[in-house]
């Protein structure tokens, strides 16, 4: 499951200019666009969190 967490995160990262302009397209709005972002990126961070947790757990 980490794996594919790395694979997608190396993807977003390579392709970040036209999941940018995909992003500016659905959200016009700059403040809205960077919460959206945020709360992606939050997510993946709780992810990785919790499967650190359950590893040392």
């Amino acid at each position: 499951m980490s794996h594919i967490l790395i694979v997608l995160a190396v993807v977003a990262f390579l392709f970040r200019k036209p999941l940018g302009r995909l992003l500016a397209r659905q959200f016009p709005n700059r403040a809205k666009r960077q919460q959206v972002l945020g709360t992606i990126i939050a997510a993946f961070l709780l992810v990785i969190a919790i499967r650190l947790l359950a590893l040392f757990w």
